[in-house]
């Protein structure tokens, strides 16, 4: 059974949904999931002027289940000719399979996709003959001027062959002519009270996270309206029968300041959680970190 794809298009992008007794708040990890996908390098970026494609990229997921079970994961560069957020089989009949999550352009059946690509957004091959991909056509250097959208497709899947032990979802990643390609922001830490988050945590009370960034991790870059910042926000993730108060953090708008912060109060008996923060800087750039900790004594 294939879980609809827009469900984790949403987990993966932040947006809220409904709640109620039959629906599991963003923030809770009762099933398989996918809190996040980060590519490396984090876009296909090639030098102006290069007649090479650019590295490869590989995808790595934070796949999760509230038991630590083991999670598989298998990805496919998805068809141009299908809606990448409908339920198609990407990965299956309607896309290519990357093996160990790695996207090569000189990989010829990821050429040929590419070439597709280039004749729906255009009309055009590419500058290819029959099989290759010509990255000087002008065609194509207009449309890596603007960027090429891609979209991988991944399943994962905790083997049990359940609703709950499979998610099926999407990635975006651009392709793109560019001398300064986005970089991945670093999560380097969560703090508990200004101190490394290490617990045990009290028992029934509210306590606050913040998310550490490391050095760099928010970038400028060049847009037609000047250069702007990069606007990190942070996802908050849990197990256990505490609750996060804040599944999305708030990003700076209109000038004024976010907050990156997020509540968590405890469950009222003691138990060990583990909690996930996951960082996006809205360019495709996405990093994670982990913690286990004890509530209570």
């Amino acid at each position: 059974m294939r879980t609809p794809v827009l469900l984790s298009v949403i987990a993966l992008l932040g947006s809220s949904a409904c709640t109620g007794s039959n629906f599991e708040e963003p923030s809770e990890v009762r099933r398989v999931r996918v809190l996040g996908i980060k590519a490396e390098p984090a876009e296909l970026a090639l030098e102006p002027n290069a007649s090479t494609p650019p590295p490869p990229v590989t995808f790595s997921a934070l796949a999760v289940t509230p038991d630590a079970r083991p999670v598989v994961v298998t990805y496919a560069l998805c068809r141009p000719d299908v809606n990448p957020y409908g339920d198609v089989a990407c990965p299956g009949d309607s896309g290519v399979p990357l093996r160990d999550g790695v996207l090569s352009l000189s990989d010829p059946a990821v050429q040929a996709l590419l070439i597709a690509s280039f004749q729906a957004a255009t009309g055009s091959t590419g500058g290819g003959d029959g099989g290759t991909f010509d990255f000087n056509d002008p065609q194509v250097q207009q449309v890596l001027q603007a960027g090429l959208p891609l979209f991988v497709g991944y399943e994962a899947t905790d083997g049990s062959g359940t609703p709950e032990g499979v998610e099926r979802g999407v990635r975006r990643i651009t392709l793109r002519s560019t001398d300064a390609p986005n970089q991945n922001p670093v999560m380097q830490d969560v703090l508990w009270d200004d101190a490394p988050l290490s617990g045990p945590l009290p028992l029934g009370a509210e306590v606050t996270f913040t998310p550490v960034l490391g050095a760099g991790s928010e970038e400028t870059y060049a847009t037609a309206d000047g250069t702007q910042t990069e606007q990190i926000f942070f996802s908050w993730f849990a197990t256990g029968e505490g609750e996060v108060g804040s599944f999305r953090s708030l990003e700076p708008v209109d000038g004024k300041p976010g907050d990156p912060t997020t509540t968590y109060t405890t469950s009222a008996t003691p138990e060990r959680i583990t909690l996930w923060v996951v960082a996006r800087d809205g360019r495709g750039g996405t990093d994670w970190t982990t913690r286990t900790v004890d509530v209570g004594p």
